[in-house]
């Protein structure tokens, strides 16, 4: 989120630089480029939530840098502006809070990818080690007993889908919170 800020906000040099490395990013899937990281640090739950955490960052850093362009030419922001306000403070109490409604939906629906990317990481071996709990790990363990016990590999699938949609749910709840009380939020400190 600071480097979409910085990006959107400054221009110039700086946005191109930190736009071609978003762009760059963005063209690895997710999930591949999670993978490919977790491979490179090692497997361990700590390395994997590093991992999609640097996986997930271009698509806050794209919205960040969107959303403060459009913002940063409304009126409440050249009226701070002529008052003399400095660049940092337009950018964290005028633009900042009129932005934080997309971002909190896009971190609501980041956390069902999270959630997926985990498990898969896991599953894979690059996440969670057995013998700490993991729905990857389960599911992994249970593919040798699918015909003798499939409710091993249903109940870790069924939990973590859950999950997801509840995770989508409450992304769904933000939105459409934000959409009925939009309306831009100017601050005077």
């Amino acid at each position: 989120m600071p480097l979409g800020l910085l990006s959107g906000y400054r221009g110039g040099f700086i946005d191109a630089l930190i736009s071609r490395i978003t762009d760059a990013m963005l063209a690895c899937p997710f999930l591949i480029l999670a993978i490919a990281l977790a491979a490179f640090l090692g497997p361990s739950l700590g390395n994997a939530m590093i991992a999609i955490g640097i996986s997930a960052t271009p698509i806050f850093v794209r919205l960040t840098r969107g959303q403060v362009m459009s913002v940063k030419v409304e009126d409440y922001v050249e009226a701070a502006r002529a008052m003399g306000n400095p660049r940092w403070r337009i950018a964290l109490f005028h633009i900042l809070p009129n932005i934080m409604p997309a971002l909190l939906v896009q971190a609501t629906l980041s956390i069902a990818a999270a959630i997926i990317a985990e498990a898969a990481l896991s599953f894979l071996g690059l996440g969670q080690q057995p013998p700490a709990p993991s729905w990857g790990s389960m599911l992994n363990a249970a593919q040798r007993f699918l015909t003798n016990a499939p409710w091993m590999a249903v109940w870790p699938g069924l939990r973590s889908s859950w999950w997801c949609c509840r995770s989508t749910w409450s992304a769904t709840a933000c939105a459409t919170r934000s959409i009925q009380g939009s309306g831009s939020v100017s601050r005077s400190w």
